[in-house]
Parts: C-alpha cells; sequence; structure tokens
C-alpha cells in the first residue's frame, strides 16, 4: 500500500513537474494579447530575465532560433528583389510588362465577378514587410496611370486589359532633384502616399523629410507630360516631427497622404501625426486632420482633426459628404463621414483620445505611458466626437474607399467599397469590403466581402470599361474586377 502511494505521489510530482515546466515555458515566451500575457505582465521583468536564461533557457533559445530563421527569410527575398531590381534597370528603356497570372470568378453572398490579374517584376520596393511593391492608380483620357511607391511613374493604354500581356510605358520625371533622401527609393516606410490628377495635373503626396530624421507628408504637382514630368512643389508645410520626439514615438506609416477633389476650387488632402498622437488633437498643427487646401493658392484650412491615419478619402459632391477610412492601432478601423463640411466648425473624431482599438501589445505596465497620453477609449460620441459609421474589430488593414456609382451594377445606389491589407483572410484582410448605406448615409443596409487573397493598396472604378482597376501589393501588380455577364 505505502509502495502504490509512494509511486502515485512520484508520478503525481513528475506530472506537475512537466506541467509547470510547459506552462512558465509557455508563460514566459508568449508574445500575444491573451491570458498568458495578461499573466505575464504581472510576473516582475527581473524573475522573467532570470528564469529565460537559466531553467526556462531551451524555450528561449527556440524562441530566438525561430526569430532568426524569419529574419534569414526576409533576408532572401530582399536578395531575390535585389536581383530583380537590377535586371529591371538592365530593360527599363523597353520591356515592362504586365502579363495575366489569375483568370477566375469570385462569388460573394451576393453576387459573382470576373476577376483578372495582371501580375510585373517589373516593380519592388514594397512600403510593407508583406509588399513587394506599393503603388497607386490613376486615370488619363484614354489611359492608366500607374504610381510606384518608390517614385516610378508609368502608362499603358486601356485597351491593353484585352490582351494577356502588354507593355508599359515609362514616364520620365525630376523626383530624384527634389527628394534626394535614400529611404524614399527602398523598401522602407517612406514613399509617395497618393496620386491625383485635376485638370491636366499630376497630384502626389510623398512622405517630406524637412530637414535631418524630421517629415511632413507634402505635396508635389507637375503639368501632365507623359516624356517628363516636372514636379514643383504645391503644398510643403513648415513643420515636421522628429524621429526622436517628446511624445516618446515615430512612424513613418502614419502620414495619412491621400488627395481628392473638394468644392470651391479645393483639394482635399488628409495628414498623419506619424504617431505623435497628441498633435492630432490641436488645431495648431496640421497633423492627424483632414485639410482643404486651395488649388490656386496651396492655403490650407482645417476640416477635421482628430484622426489617425486616414487612407481613402472621397467627396459627395450631391450630397455634401466627405467619407474615409482610417488605420486604427491594435483593431478599431474606422469608416467615418463628414455631413456639410465647412458649414460649420471643424469636427472632431476622437483620435487618441478615442478608439475601439487598443495599443499594440495591449493594457501592459510598459504600455501605461502610451495610455496616459492616448487612453483609447471605447466611446466617441461621450466625449463629444464623432463615432464611425463602422468600425473594424480585428483591424482589416484597411486603405482605399470609393462610393460605387449605379453604372457598375444596376442594384448599387449609396454601395461603398473598402479594400484592406494586413495578412489574415479569416479577419477580412486581404479582401474588399462592400457596404451599402440607407439614402441618408446614417444606416448600414447590406456588407458583403470579396477575396482577393492580395493586398489591396488602391482602387480606382474606370466608368468608361465599367471596371474596378486594384493595385495589389503580394505579387505585385493590378486587378481587374467586373460582374460577370449574366449578373
Amino acid at each position: 500500500m505505502k509502495i502504490k502511494f509512494k509511486k502515485s505521489i512520484f508520478f503525481l510530482l513528475c506530472f506537475l513537474i512537466i506541467f509547470s515546466y510547459l506552462f512558465i515555458s509557455k508563460l514566459i515566451t508568449n508574445t500575444e494579447y491573451n491570458f498568458y500575457f495578461k499573466l505575464k505582465s504581472i510576473v516582475p521583468n527581473s524573475i522573467k530575465h532570470t528564469l529565460k536564461n537559466t531553467i526556462f533557457i531551451l524555450p528561449t533559445l527556440k524562441k530566438e532560433l525561430k526569430i532568426i530563421k524569419k529574419e534569414n527569410e526576409k533576408l532572401k527575398l530582399r536578395i531575390k528583389e535585389i536581383e530583380e531590381i537590377n535586371q529591371n534597370k538592365k530593360n527599363i528603356k523597353n520591356e515592362i510588362f504586365f502579363e495575366i497570372k489569375k483568370d477566375k470568378v469570385l462569388k460573394t453572398k451576393f453576387f459573382t465577378y470576373d476577376y483578372q490579374q495582371y501580375n510585373t517584376s517589373f516593380l519592388n520596393n514594397g512600403k510593407a514587410d508583406d509588399a513587394r511593391a506599393s503603388g497607386y492608380i490613376e486615370e488619363l483620357d484614354d489611359k492608366i496611370i500607374i504610381v510606384s511607391a518608390d517614385g516610378l511613374f508609368l502608362y499603358f493604354y486601356k485597351e491593353d486589359l484585352l490582351k494577356k500581356k502588354f507593355q508599359v510605358n515609362l514616364i520620365n520625371s525630376n523626383i530624384k532633384e527634389i527628394i534626394n533622401y535614400p529611404e524614399f527609393y527602398f523598401k522602407s516606410k517612406f514613399g509617395i502616399k497618393d496620386v491625383y490628377i485635376d485638370k491636366k495635373k499630376l497630384y502626389i503626396s510623398y512622405s517630406n523629410q524637412l530637414s535631418k530624421d524630421c517629415f511632413n507628408t507634402s505635396i508635389l504637382v507637375s503639368d501632365i507630360n507623359l516624356k517628363q514630368l516636372k514636379f514643383k512643389k504645391f503644398f510643403n508645410p513648415a513643420e515636421c516631427i522628429k524621429k526622436n520626439n517628446k511624445f516618446g514615438s515615430f512612424n513613418a506609416h502614419i502620414s495619412g497622404g491621400k488627395i481628392t477633389n473638394f468644392k470651391n476650387n479645393q483639394l482635399l488632402f488628409s495628414t498623419g501625426a506619424f504617431q505623435y498622437s497628441s498633435h492630432s488633437q490641436t488645431k495648431e498643427n496640421i497633423f492627424g486632420k483632414i485639410i482643404a487646401i486651395n488649388k490656386d493658392t496651396s492655403e490650407p484650412k482645417i476640416i477635421s482633426l482628430g484622426h489617425r491615419n486616414i487612407q481613402g478619402l472621397g467627396y459627395d459632391f450631391a450630397k455634401d459628404i466627405i467619407f474615409s477610412t482610417e488605420h486604427g492601432p491594435m483593431g478599431g478601423d474606422e469608416f467615418n463621414l463628414n455631413f456639410n463640411p465647412q458649414k460649420e466648425s471643424p469636427k472632431n473624431y476622437g483620435w487618441p483620445i478615442s478608439s475601439y482599438g487598443e495599443h499594440y501589445g495591449g493594457k501592459t505596465k510598459e504600455n501605461e505611458w502610451k495610455y496616459k497620453k492616448a487612453p483609447l477609449k471605447k466611446s466617441h460620441s461621450k466625449y463629444g466626437f464623432i463615432e464611425p459609421i463602422k468600425y473594424f474589430n480585428p483591424s482589416i488593414g484597411i486603405s482605399e474607399l470609393i462610393k460605387v456609382p449605379k453604372e457598375f451594377h444596376k442594384t448599387f445606389d449609396n454601395d461603398f467599397f473598402i479594400s484592406s491589407m494586413g495578412n489574415k483572410r479569416e479577419e477580412g484582410d486581404l479582401s474588399i469590403h462592400h457596404i451599402k448605406l440607407d439614402n441618408d448615409s446614417k444606416k448600414i443596409l447590406k456588407e458583403d466581402i470579396i477575396v482577393i487573397d492580395e493586398r489591396i493598396r488602391d482602387m480606382k472604378f474606370i466608368r468608361d470599361l465599367n471596371k474596378l482597376i486594384i493595385f495589389v501589393e503580394n505579387s505585385p501588380g493590378i486587378g481587374v474586377i467586373s460582374f460577370t455577364k449574366d449578373d
């Protein structure tokens, strides 16, 4: 009896030791925001450090090895990209091609679409980790303009989209005479943020290094000439945000940069605060705002504030409504509306006081300073701010937003397409979200998702083709979406 009891105790102790080892291993190596993360935040850093480097050295080493392998894969990918860049430089004069790689039917809850995707090996230097290239789309008469985020300007003819493979033309520019810091032209968070064509003028927004390690988002403009674009400064604020600043944070991605047309001879322009979040709540600077800029004088006027990073921007002239999408932090991407802008004082959309997301890493001791400076309250209206008509939690990596006209489909009336990036298809990333609003734009009537399985940076509806053109970053290339003949 005593022997059996001792064996039971022995096996129980073995089980407890193994369980404790596995549990604590999971606890000290976990980085996801979950139960383990919350429990881990209670343990003093000195104890965690000692455990990681003594008893639990193996899980720590395995984790470090996993990180090294991941970094190694990134380096291999970068080497491949550099080799492709070098090859493309040899072919830059006359051999830039887009070739069809996907031709399929996309079925959603409500509709069926035709989808063709043209890939290219020419574009590189994506402005996000998972992006091989980043770029933007515009329309010029019978042509489509492509502007890469690292400063290349291309065009092809709309009729080329009837072919399996077509050549794209390069437009020369003086951009390197104006933008001369190296990060702009390589894989980084700095680059062109949008392109917009208005009355034979081409505008681009970009990460502007105003002084060493101090940035804002500015606009250049050029008369359209398909042989040579000669840019000059259009909107060049005197303010900038330093990489090392008093707020304690900097992120070049959080820079806005969307451009669209607006009433009274103005352009609408979105700016980010580069993670200096408190700037979004004051009218004393241009960061974290939507601004109206006079096309003749470049004079700016604040239309709204309390924005984090607007990536989709449009204006409905008939209804006098600004519509926009903006990146939240960890969760809390937003779809916002601004009714009757300029008829009253600038409206406030809450960032960083209100957000339905959380700071990356969650509510940990290490993040206490962030929540003091940017509390992220879970209501907007309670604190006097405008509520989003929709927010996405988890985030979808929200990007462009367009209002799709009735010509695209007979049932479309007040319908919006919102593109997404990210990397989790199951969370709504890598897709286009279709949202239908009522006539007053107060209520969502219907939602649908078109899964593309690519990061979508930009979208443009081409009326005379009755097609939607998108820029996809993973492949990279352009996608073409249309309704099937039977739908």
